[in-house]
């Protein structure tokens, strides 16, 4: 009885080890075509209202954008009452979690019209590596579909249809949002100036780092990290490929002092990708979340103190 019960489940053991082998070449097949950002952005074809409410000073509108490639993409728009006269928008990438949520989190937004997307992955399960890899397809869909997503919200932002008539466009990748931000930014030249925030690149250096605690065996940690890299498209996607394009729009770098999500191998990487003009500007505490509201207002003065000088050169 004992016998086969072994082997049983060392039948089972190999063919979940087998599922699990053509998965991960699935993915990791899929990852080898570079994306087309601009045909899967498509044309915008509709406009639906989900919600609108009152924040302080602001009026707050969510909407759901359709293209006719079949992509959609939430939008959440904070319009301050009293506006500054040469109508800067801010587009925000921010932190995977926040999603569109990053106009409520951002204290004041000192007369600048601010936007912010979800991604279209929806949120990762962070606690257990097994649901991390069975959410890698939607996960893997939803990071290449992005680009085209805040590409299609800035047709959006910039139509007459929304009633903005921005007078420049500015683009904020935070977090997570600051390894797909330059993508968008080098496609879209209505775009004024990038901010890269508590952002980096080498991708593999980071899920590296994430996972030390959980995966402490290097070998495997780094095979492990150099997948994931590569099903996320970091070949394609990753800001080192992109930032140098952006050139001559200015380009503002800000990291955490005290960073505690990357490593430091991550933001060299990416300051060594980088062509002037640049601005490099440091926040003195922890890497930016949601519950450390002093980070979000240190960087939230950075970011509005330059909105406010009527062109987005990098000093005014």
């Amino acid at each position: 009885m004992a016998k086969r019960l072994f082997q049983w489940l060392a039948a089972l053991l190999a063919v979940f080890s087998l599922c699990i082998a053509v998965a991960a070449a699935w993915l990791w097949q899929a990852a080898q075509q570079p994306p087309e950002h601009l045909a899967r952005k498509g044309r915008l074809v509709a406009v639906e209202p989900l919600s609108s409410y009152r924040l302080r000073d602001s009026e707050v509108r969510e909407l759901r954008l359709f293209s006719d490639s079949g992509l959609a993409a939430d939008l959440a728009i904070r319009r301050p009452d009293r506006g500054l006269e040469h109508r800067p928008l801010l587009l925000v990438m921010g932190g995977q979690e926040t999603g569109r949520a990053a106009v409520d989190v951002i204290p004041d937004t000192r007369g600048a019209i601010v936007a912010a997307i979800s991604y279209p992955f929806g949120t990762v399960p962070h606690r257990n590596l097994l649901d991390v890899f069975l959410a890698l397809p939607r996960i893997q869909r939803g990071i290449f579909d992005t680009p085209a997503a805040t590409l299609l919200a800035l047709d959006y932002l910039l139509s007459p249809e929304s009633g903005i008539d921005p007078g420049r466009v500015e683009l904020a990748g935070i977090s997570f949002g600051a390894y797909l931000a330059s993508v968008p930014a080098v496609l879209d030249p209505r775009v004024e100036r990038l901010w890269l925030i508590h952002g980096g690149g080498a991708p593999a250096d980071v899920f590296d780092y994430g996972l030390s605690k959980r995966v402490p065996q290097g070998t495997l940690r780094r095979t492990l990290s150099d997948f994931l890299a590569s099903v996320a498209g970091a070949a394609h996607l990753g800001p080192e490929a992109w930032v140098s394009r952006l050139s001559p729009r200015p380009l503002v770098l800000v990291h955490a002092r005290r960073e505690s999500a990357l490593p430091p191998s991550a933001i060299d990487a990416l300051e060594a990708a980088v062509r002037e003009p640049v601005e490099i500007l440091y926040t003195p505490g922890k890497h930016v979340h949601p519950k450390r509201p002093e980070v979000v207002s240190q960087i939230s003065e950075l970011m509005f103190a330059r909105m406010r000088c009527p062109t987005a050169a990098l000093s005014c």
